[in-house]
């Protein structure tokens, strides 16, 4: 009996953490929510309370929270529309938004895949300018890549074998303006004296100090030097090195306005002079292949603190990033593991292949753009504290026969076939009895001859004695 096959389904599992802290999902524990959608046509993804449902985006309720737009394509495949906004501030309201965006996920699957067809292509992941990457509640931007192969620059690749969305994610556009476009001081607007707020002193707007805006003060005190505000940073840095010497991390406490307490950029850009930025940290740059990641604003008591990780590219050497000592980019936030995720330089490849070491929340990549799932391929990915596999399959079902007839034809055909195959075993097991009996007989004819020989032997032996006796008698009479 032929089978066809229907249009293919866009299939969901998810878990849901019951506990709601900073848009993470505990991958070792056990109390989560299971819920599953199967979606045919176009729809929208959303969470109530600790489930997710489908349903029209015009329908959402008050108590339902939007995750993403599907949509049905050609093809038995579907685009999940993420609603990202790009080039946005970092500031703190913008970077809590991104929790509960699809984020790829490349440590290990804790949901078994209920169908075998489908293959799990959330391995690993592989690097790129502008990635960010999630290590707990912690973020990380990879801001700066120099990689030479003798004279000639190039630049991070994601290879073949790697996953379909990771390819696409490379491609993606920037999420964060991590070059802040600041304000600068225009004497030609105002004939008010300036005052710097930190040296108090009114110096010529030079173009190597010039007298910038940073923050969100307003008045008298919105103005300082370049050199002033980079020189008090100077104070407060920290600068930590790894055991091999392959990792420096320049770390400053309280990076922001001490009176409005609004972050400072690491990067920062001025009006006219648009093809050169300004670092308020002085890094030294290694002179073999590096790349740098910056901290996303990480807000403590509304004190924000600054991390650069300036990572030597070593070929096959592995940088861990962890909580523990044995870390070479150390973080020191409950929610990293001690050993969370290492990183791996491939010089031929020209990769950087970022791997989950089984850590509690997991290692997540924000996926940056809209994004496809083709059939017969499974996606992990995490939004929030909810942790998604979909997959695309085939639905089959049966093929009706066309009318009754058919099928009584098809009946009287398969028992007919039957009965002669009943026949033809059983004129067999006749052959065999009739052969049975005629062996037999045979038999019985042989016993009966070999009988009668037996006699005629005894007669003839008789015979044989009387004539003897004869002869005797005769002799002796003699």
């Amino acid at each position: 009996m032929k089978t066809t096959n229907s249009n293919g389904s866009l299939n969901l599992v998810a878990k849901s953490w019951e506990k709601d802290a900073n848009g993470l999902f505990d991958y070792t524990n056990k109390n989560v929510k299971n819920s599953k959608e199967s979606i045919q046509t176009s729809t929208c993804l959303t969470r109530k309370d600790n489930y997710i449902k489908s349903k029209p985006n015009d329908n959402i309720q008050q108590n339902e929270e939007f995750l993403f737009n599907i949509t049905k394509k050609e093809g038995n495949k579907y685009l999940i529309e993420n609603n990202l906004d790009i080039n946005m501030e970092p500031s703190e309201e913008n970077i809590s938004k991104i929790n509960n965006k699809p984020w790829y996920v490349a440590n290990d699957c804790p949901i078994s895949d209920d169908h075998n067809k489908i293959k799990n292509k959330n391995k690993n992941y592989y690097l790129v300018k502008n990635d960010i990457i999630k290590l707990g509640r912690i973020k990380l931007v990879l801001i700066e890549e120099s990689l030479y192969s003798g004279d000639k620059k190039f630049e991070l690749n994601v290879p073949n074998q790697a996953s379909s969305i990771n390819i696409e994610n490379s491609k993606g556009p920037n999420i964060f303006n991590m070059i802040r476009n600041a304000q600068s001081l225009n004497k030609e607007n105002t004939e008010e004296k300036i005052l710097c707020r930190i040296c108090y002193l009114e110096e010529e707007n030079k173009e190597d100090n010039p007298m910038v805006h940073l923050c969100n003060c307003k008045g008298a005190i919105n103005y300082a030097h370049f050199n002033c505000i980079k020189h008090w940073m100077k104070t407060k840095l920290i600068v930590l090195q790894n055991a091999n010497k392959t990792v420096k991390t320049y770390y400053i406490p309280r990076f922001n306005c001490e009176i409005c307490k609004s972050p400072y950029p690491f990067r920062f850009k001025l009006p006219g002079r648009e093809n050169h930025f300004y670092e308020l940290i002085d890094i030294v740059r290694p002179n073999n292949n590096y790349i740098i990641f910056e901290s996303l604003d990480q807000v403590k008591e509304k004190n924000n603190n600054k991390y650069i990780h300036v990572v030597s590219l070593v070929n096959q050497n592995d940088i861990i990033i962890g909580r523990g000592i044995d870390a070479d980019i150390k973080i020191n936030d409950i929610s990293v593991s001690r050993l969370h995720t290492k990183l791996n330089f491939d010089f031929e490849k020209k990769s950087l292949l970022i791997t989950d070491l089984k850590s509690k929340f997991g290692t997540l990549i924000l996926i940056k753009n809209p994004f496809e799932i083709k059939e017969k391929e499974s996606l992990n990915i995490q939004i929030g504290r909810t942790f998604i596999k979909a997959g695309v399959t085939r639905s089959y079902k049966k093929k009706i026969f066309s009318s009754i007839k058919e099928e009584k034809t098809d009946y009287k055909i398969v028992k007919e076939e039957f009965k002669n195959s009943l026949n033809d075993i059983n004129d067999n097991f006749g052959s065999l009895d009739l052969a049975k009996v005629n062996s037999q007989t045979s038999l019985d004819n042989e016993n009966k001859n070999f009988k009668e020989n037996n006699d005629t032997q005894k007669h003839i032996g008789e015979n044989e004695e009387s004539v003897n006796e004869s002869i005797d008698m005769e002799i002796e009479i003699r």
